[in-house]
C-alpha cells in the first residue's frame, strides 16, 4: 500500500529525524552554470528550469543534517551534500518518467514490509521500525501503521510518509542504475584477460631520476604565452570564481591580559587548597575538561612539577605556573591512597546497541543471581556476553593496571574485592563484573588540576578592531590610481589572497567562519573594499575584491606558474633523454645521474600503485610490454623520469573462467562507475542554476 501520493494531496513536505539511520548516497561533483537567469528572487537554483524554493531546499538539508553519518561534517559539506542529492533526486525522478520507469504499489509494500522476502525491505524502514525487545525489524510495526493510517495524528502521519518518500526516492535510483549497469557487459574474453593478467608478476630492475636534481631552465614569456595557446582547454573555469586581497589584524592577549589570568588562580589557589571536592573545584573553573585523574604509581609520575608536588604534604596546592601551550596551571595533591597495582575480572557485556540501560540492568541483575545461586559465570558470559573476544574465554580479561580501562570500570574493580559481582554502565553498554584477583597494595597519587588560557579581555580586542577601522578610514582617503595593496604594504602590514574562490565556498583560505566575506566577493566589483570589518576566529579583516575569473579561458597570470612548471618538467625531462645514449645499461645510467639501480617486485596490470614509486601506470604499461632484460626508453612521471628493466616474469597458466566468474568481474568493475558518468552527462544537460549564495 503506497501512500506517497497523499503528500500531494495534503500538501505534507515534512523532514524527519529517522535516528540517524536514512540511506545516504555518494553523489559525484558537478559543475553549474554562474548565471541566476531571469528568475524571481524567491529561489535557491533551479533544475530542467524549473525553481527549487528555499524551504524545499531547507528541507533536503534538514535531511542531511538529522543524518548521523553527517552530523559532524561541517556545515558548508552539509549544503553541499543537500544540494547534490535534491539535484540527483530530480534528475533521476524527471528521467525516470521518460523512459517510464515506475514504482508500484506492490513494489512500495514489499520495501517497506519484507512480506514476499524480509532482504527486500528498505533501509529507511529496518532502522526505524524496530521492536524495542528483539532490536531487529519489525514488519508488523508497519503493517500497524499502514492499517490505522487514517486514525494517526498528523505528526505520525507525517512520519511515515516522509519514511516512505525517501524510500521510493531511493528506490527510483537503484532501479535507474541498475538499468544502466546491466546494460553494459564484460564478455568472456575480457573476463579471462583480466583474471590471467592480474595473475601476471614481474620483478623489475629501474632507475630513478627525480626532476628536483636537475637545475632550473630559464623559462621565456614566449614559451609560456605557446604553452597556454596549444592546451588552452586545460584552462578554463567552468564556473565564475573571484580573487580577493585581504589584510588581517590579529587579536592575541596583552601583557595586561596575562597579569590579570595569573592573578585570578593566585586567588582561587586558595580556595583549590581548601576545597573538599578537588575534581568538581577543578571542573568548575579549568578552561579545558578532563574526564579523569588517575591514580599515579610514583614510577609512572612524569609530569616534573607533579614529581616535585607528591613529594609535598597532602592538600599542597603549587601554582600558578605556565605551561608551554601558553596556559597557566595549579595542581593539588589530593589523594595519596593504598590500592591494588593491578587486577583480574571477568565480566558479561550487553551493548548499547542493543539493550537500553534499564532492560540491560534488568537481564544482568538476573544474571547475577545465577551466579550467586551456583552457575558457573564463565558459561553465561560464553552464553550472554556481546564482548566476544573475552566471551569465548568465559568473560575472563585477564590481568590490568590502572588506567587501562575505561573510567567507570577501572573505578569498581580498583574498589572491590575478590568475589565481588558490580554492575556499572560504561560508554560500551552495561556490564557485569566478576572479581578474580586483586594484587599487593601500593602507595598511589592522584594529582588533580586545572589550566586557565590567557585569552583577549574586551579591551584587548577594542584595541585591534579600532586598529582595523583605522585601516579602513584611511583607505577611504587613498589616491585613487593607489591598489589595495600597495596601500596596505605602504601600511606595513601583510597583503594575503586567496584566488578562484566559488560562491559556495565557505572558508576563504587560512580564515576560519569567513562565509559572509565570500558573499560579499559575489556582490563587489574589481577593486572595491569592504568597509566592513569581518570578524574570523581571532582575526578582523578588512578584504578587497582583486579580481573575477568569468566562465571560459583563465586568465594567463593565474596559471602562469603552472605553465611554467609544466615546461620545466618537460625540458628536464627532454635533458634526461638527451644524457641517455642508445644501448646503455642501467648500470651506466645509474652512474651517469648519480644514482643507484632500485628494484620493486609483484608489478602487474592489476595495480598500478607500486611501493616505493606511487601510482605510475606508464611504468606498469611498459613493464607489462617490454621483453625480459632489456632496457626501456625514458618514463615520465610526476615527479621523477625511469627507466627499467624486467628481470623476471611469472606468467600464469590459461585460466577459464565461467559465467558466474564473468558476472562477479563485471560487477566488480561497474561498482557504480556507469551510472556516476552517466549522472554527469544528465547533469550538464539539466540546465541547473545555483543561486543558494542568496541564502546560505
Amino acid at each position: 500500500m503506497a501512500v506517497l501520493g497523499k503528500i500531494r494531496e495534503r500538501g505534507l513536505l515534512l523532514v524527519i529525524v529517522v535516528g540517524g539511520a536514512l540511506v545516504a548516497f555518494i553523489f559525484t561533483e558537478f559543475d553549474s552554470p554562474g548565471s541566476s537567469g531571469d528568475r524571481g528572487v524567491g529561489t535557491v537554483g533551479s533544475i530542467y528550469d524549473e525553481d527549487i524554493k528555499p524551504n524545499e531546499f531547507s528541507e533536503a538539508l534538514n535531511l542531511i543534517k538529522n543524518t548521523q553519518q553527517y552530523q559532524n561534517y561541517q556545515e558548508g559539506q552539509q549544503i553541499g551534500l543537500a544540494w547534490d542529492k535534491l539535484t540527483q533526486d530530480r534528475i533521476i525522478d524527471v528521467s525516470s518518467e521518460k523512459i517510464g520507469l515506475n514504482v508500484c504499489n506492490k513494489e512500495v509494500y514489499e520495501f517497506e514490509t519484507g512480506n514476499i522476502n524480509i532482504n527486500n525491505v528498505s533501509p529507511h524502514f529496518s532502522n526505524v521500525f524496530i521492536n524495542q525487545e528483539t532490536r531487529i525489524f519489525d514488519r508488523n510495526l508497519v503493517d500497524d501503521w499502514l492499517e490505522n493510517f487514517d486514525n494517526l495524528n498528523a505528526e505520525q502521519r507525517s512520519f511515515f510518509l516522509n519514511v516512505e518518500n525517501e524510500a521510493i526516492k531511493t528506490r527510483y535510483t537503484q532501479k535507474y542504475q541498475n538499468l544502466i549497469e546491466k546494460g553494459m557487459y564484460i564478455t568472456n574474453q575480457e573476463a579471462k584477460f583480466i583474471v590471467n593478467t592480474s595473475k601476471k608478476n614481474a620483478n623489475v630492475n629501474y632507475v630513478s631520476i627525480p626532476f628536483s636534481s636537475i637545475e632550473d631552465f630559464e623559462i621565456k614569456d614566449e614559451e609560456i604565452q605557446e604553452y597556454y595557446n596549444n592546451n588552452i582547454e586545460d584552462y578554463q573555469n567552468e564556473k565564475e570564481t573571484r580573487n580577493i586581497e585581504y589584510v588581517t589584524f590579529t587579536v592575541v592577549p596583552s601583557s595586561e591580559d596575562d597579569i590579570n589570568v595569573r592573578q585570578e588562580l593566585t586567588n582561587l589557589s586558595i580556595q583549590f587548597k581548601d576545597s573538599d571536592n578537588d575534581e568538581l573545584f577543578a571542573s568548575r573553573y579549568t578552561s579545558q575538561l578532563l574526564d579523569v585523574f588517575p591514580y599515579l604509581k610514583k614510577e609512572d609520575v612524569t609530569d616534573p612539577k607533579f614529581s616535585e608536588l607528591i613529594e609535598m604534604d597532602l592538600g599542597t596546592v603549587i601554582g600558578p605556573y605556565k605551561l608551554t601551550n601558553g596556559r597557566y596551571r595549579l595542581s593539588k595533591l589530593s589523594e595519596i591512597v593504598d590500592r591494588a597495582d593491578s587486577v583480574e575480572a571477568s565480566h558479561i557485556l550487553l551493548t548499547s546497541e542493543n539493550y537500553t540501560v534499564d532492560s540491560a540492568k534488568t537481564i544482568l541483575r538476573d544474571i547475577k543471581k545465577q551466579v550467586k545461586s551456583g552457575i558457573d559465570f564463565g558459561q553465561l558470559a560464553a552464553q550472554y556476553s556481546e564482548d566476544k573476544g573475552s566471551a569465548i574465554k568465559g568473560g575472563d580479561l585477564g590481568w590490568f593496571q590502572e588506567g587501562q580501562m575505561v573510567t567507570e570500570f577501572n573505578n569498581v574493580c580498583f574498589s572491590s574485592k575478590v568475589g565481588d559481582l558490580k554492575i556499572v554502565s560504561t560508554q560500551f553498554g552495561v556490564h557485569l563484573i566478576k572479581m578474580t584477583g586483586v594484587s599487593k597494595q601500593i602507595t598511589k597519587y592522584k594529582i588533580v588540576h586545572l589550566d586557565k588560557d590567557v585569552l583577549p579581555s574586551s579591551e584587548t580586542k577594542d584595541y585591534y578592531y579600532a586598529l582595523a577601522n583605522d585601516f579602513i578610514t584611511a583607505l577611504n582617503n587613498k589616491p585613487v590610481d593607489t591598489s589595495f595593496s600597495s596601500f596596505a604594504e605602504d601600511q606595513n602590514q601583510l597583503v594575503r589572497e586567496d584566488v578562484n574562490v566559488d560562491n559556495m565556498k565557505f572558508n576563504v583560505s587560512a580564515l576560519e567562519n569567513s562565509r559572509d566575506i565570500v558573499k560579499w566577493m559575489f556582490d563587489a566589483n574589481i577593486g572595491d573594499f569592504s568597509n566592513s570589518i569581518y570578524t574570523c576566529g581571532n582575526n578582523y579583516v578588512v578584504v578587497s575584491l582583486s579580481g573575477i575569473n568569468k566562465v571560459g579561458d583563465k586568465d594567463l597570470e593565474l596559471v602562469r606558474e603552472q605553465i611554467i612548471q609544466k615546461i620545466q618538467l618537460d625540458k628536464k625531462f627532454e635533458s634526461i633523454q638527451s644524457k641517455i645514449t642508445e644501448g646503455s645499461s642501467l648500470e651506466n645510467i645509474a652512474k651517469t645521474f648519480n644514482t643507484d639501480i632500485k628494484t620493486v617486485g609483484g608489478v602487474n596490470f592489476d595495480n598500478t600503485n607500486l611501493n616505493g614509486i606511487g601510482n605510475n601506470p606508464n611504468f606498469v604499461g611498459v613493464v607489462n610490454s617490454i621483453d625480459l632484460n632489456t632496457v626501456s626508453s625514458v618514463i615520465k612521471g610526476v615527479n621523477s623520469a625511469y627507466i627499467l628493466s624486467v628481470n623476471n616474469k611469472t606468467e600464469s597458466s590459461d585460466i577459464q573462467v565461467n559465467s558466474n566468474q564473468r558476472l562477479e568481474i563485471q560487477n566488480s568493475k561497474s561498482s557504480g562507475s556507469f551510472f556516476n558518468e552517466a549522472m554527469k552527462v544528465l547533469k550538464d544537460h539539466a540546465n541547473i542554476i545555483d543561486d543558494r549564495i542568496r541564502y546560505y
